[in-house]
């Protein structure tokens, strides 16, 4: 009987080991090559994608969080984008979500760059800055129309257009203090049916004033975030979007609609679009055919801006032939870090498998919704 990729890193995470060997350096993969986002200057295209912690106290970022983003430097990344921030103190998931929505945490928010930029100069980390929207727990769940996500159950409340306006300018507010805190750019949050994700989604989208409508009117809150943050921190300072490729549900963003929907969100003024889809973690990937599952969809953008992909991004090889495609430039990992935070260098120096030794098992996220640190319940085990 065949085995199949997913019964075989199973295997050889139990045992502790890879049985495949080392193919040698991969220095000169266009995927270790340098690679530019506005103006950073990044070391490799492998990005670490925005992944939760829940690692905030009231003191601040715990040193769990700190730990994490030193080995994220170490492992060699070229660009860490953090677990998503709190833009507005309504907006979040959890008391453990971190927190960019008043100027009294700059100080706390700080330490991240300072530890990744004393760790590796090289590398640059941003900050991911969000709005939780119809899954928000501390406060009454909210979306642009009274239309819920379908996995959800609670029926939100659709925001007035003050509120979307005094929403849009903290936003503006968050990345500028992002910027004070030392960061290296900021990302909005417009994926994973989170609020700005609810207003670009046709499907959540019915709205009749100036946030609704068109694709145009639909993205019109991420152009006045940038419009107003560009106030604050001036015109060299990077900012990134993430969004749905796919909303999973009929009637919502699709590989069809997903180009006008781009471009719309590059001429709002991003300097790089971040892809991913309301349905990011899928398990049982146990095939090179089910990996990298929005690389069709970031292949199907023509942007002047940079496309980051993430998503089920498992090995090197593939991703290899991807950037020799010059399409996409960049490519996210979340589980795979959580699981070898030093990823990069193994694969950058040959180390080991070909592929991540993540299973898609999505025990870290389990962890994660019980109020956990985010963590590889499969190392824990071992």
């Amino acid at each position: 009987m065949q085995t199949t990729r997913r019964e075989f890193l199973i295997a050889t995470a139990a045992a502790g080991t890879f049985t495949v060997a080392p193919p040698g350096r991969r220095d000169r993969y266009v995927l270790f090559a340098p690679g530019r986002i506005a103006s950073l200057q990044l070391k490799n295209r492998i990005v670490r994608a925005a992944t939760a912690e829940n690692a905030w106290s009231e003191a601040g970022m715990t040193e769990e969080g700190i730990n994490l983003y030193r080995s994220l430097a170490a492992g060699g990344v070229g660009l860490i984008i953090s677990g998503y921030m709190a833009a507005v103190e309504e907006g979040r998931s959890s008391n453990l979500q971190t927190s960019i929505w008043h100027d009294r945490f700059i100080p706390q928010l700080s330490r991240v760059p300072r530890v990744v930029h004393q760790t590796d100069k090289s590398c640059k980390v941003v900050a991911q800055i969000a709005h939780t929207g119809m899954q928000a727990q501390v406060t009454a769940p909210v979306g642009p129309t009274e239309t819920p996500w379908p996995r959800l159950k609670t029926k939100p409340r659709a925001l007035t257009t003050k509120e979307v306006e005094a929403i849009a300018a903290g936003f503006a507010q968050a990345i500028r203090r992002a910027k004070e805190a030392g960061f290296h750019g900021a990302e909005l949050h417009a994926a994973h049916g989170y609020l700005l994700s609810s207003f670009l989604s046709p499907y959540t989208n019915a709205r009749t004033d100036k946030y609704g409508g068109s694709v145009e009117k639909r993205v019109t809150v991420i152009r006045e975030i940038v419009e107003q943050a560009r106030a604050l921190v001036g015109p060299s300072f990077p900012i990134l979007c993430r969004i749905n490729g796919d909303d999973s549900v009929e009637g919502g963003i699709d590989i069809q609609s997903l180009p006008d929907l781009a471009k719309e969100i590059e001429k709002a003024g991003v300097q790089a679009v971040d892809l991913s889809g309301n349905n990011p973690v899928r398990e049982k990937i146990s095939s090179p055919e089910q990996e990298s599952y929005f690389l069709k969809h970031a292949q199907a953008l023509a942007l002047q801006v940079p496309v980051i992909v993430t998503g089920g991004n498992r090995s090197v090889e593939r991703l290899e032939q991807a950037a020799k495609a010059g399409r996409p430039q960049f490519f996210g990992f979340a589980r795979p870090l959580v699981r070898e935070p030093d990823l990069p260098e193994r694969w950058r120096e040959g180390r080991g498998a070909p592929e991540a030794a993540c299973i898609s098992c999505n025990r870290c996220i389990r962890g994660f919704a019980k109020g956990l640190f985010t963590t590889c319940r499969v190392n824990e085990a071992a």
